[in-house]
């Protein structure tokens, strides 16, 4: 606030609002500097105003859809219409899902059907917390379904999230004439891990020894939980869609190349770590981040037509 008070007084000063001449004292304030700092306060306050209102209008159309499907218990946002709402539609919600994805093999009358269920759980469930919930202050028993329904929700909504994002690139390089496995490679692995580098590069750096511990666990375990977990789920998902036949996964001969490098960066750890005594050094750093621009850089080579291999 204080380097925006500056900012502004610097510009009025070329203005002409102020009088650069006359000398101010400390104590003295002349008619120029008490009007100068009045329409300092009054445009840098309308300027905050008007700033949070454009934010509040670019982000109402995500927030609300989601402050409306998501059950939040905290004494800060607590609201009971909210909250009641939030636990009625959440049903409907999660009916669109799944007939969006399953509308060509079941048709329009099922998924009418499950929008009726999806209405008459919601309409419980509401009735349900609007009857043993308070106005003033959230609930304090019987969390763990509250806890329990927001995490679910938030997991939707992140799916969702998810997929239109890869909608929107696949879309982007369609329209772009940019490969599909440049943008997974770029875009989507960057955006996808940009959360996890930052939260472990501020752990390493602030939380002493326990945090680099934390830190190095929170690497690895990352990726193993999103390649066991998500890969596994999605391929029980999309298996049991296709049953009684067989998923086919489509053929893709640059899985090994992956597959290599990422045996490769463990192997480089599982090395340099013991003969260390595991004690981090910039060897591990720079051999890790070598592997990774070689892999970078041979699977945009071969994306973009420049080496092929056979």
């Amino acid at each position: 606030m204080e380097t925006r008070r500056n900012f502004w007084r610097a510009v009025y000063h070329l203005l002409g609002y102020v009088d650069d001449e006359k000398p101010v004292s400390v104590d003295k304030t002349t008619d120029k500097d008490q009007q100068s700092s009045s329409i300092f306060c009054n445009l840098d306050s309308s300027l905050c105003y008007y700033s949070v209102r454009l934010l509040y209008v670019l982000e109402l159309p995500l927030y609300f859809p989601r402050r409306l499907t998501i059950p939040v218990v905290s004494e800060e946002r607590w609201s009971r219409p909210f909250a009641v709402i939030s636990v009625a539609l959440a049903p409907i919600l999660l009916a669109a899902l799944c007939t969006s994805q399953s509308e060509k093999e079941f048709g329009s009358k099922s998924s009418l059907v499950t929008y009726m269920i999806s209405g008459l759980v919601g309409i419980v469930l509401g009735n349900l917390a609007y009857v043993t919930t308070k106005k003033s202050s959230p609930p304090k028993k019987s969390l763990l379904p509250w806890l329990a329904g927001g995490f679910f929700m938030s997991v939707t909504w992140s799916y969702i999230i998810a997929e239109e994002l890869v909608s929107l690139l696949i879309s982007l390089g369609y329209i772009l004439g940019i490969n599909p496995s440049v943008l997974g490679l770029t875009v989507l692995a960057w955006g996808n891990s940009l959360g996890d580098l930052i939260a472990n590069v501020a752990m390493a750096v602030n939380g002493g020894a326990d945090g680099a511990q934390i830190a190095i666990s929170g690497c690895y375990a990352g990726p193993m939980f999103n390649m066991l977990l998500g890969l596994g789920i999605s391929l029980i998902i999309s298996s049991g869609s296709k049953y009684p036949s067989s998923f086919v996964i489509p053929e893709d001969p640059s899985l090994y190349e992956t597959l290599g490098f990422l045996i490769g960066s463990l192997l480089w750890s599982l090395v340099i770590l013991p003969r260390k005594n595991m004690r981090l050094d910039r060897s591990l750093g720079i051999g890790l981040l070598a592997i990774y621009l070689c892999f970078l850089s041979l699977r945009l080579a071969r994306s973009l037509g420049l080496l092929k291999l056979h």
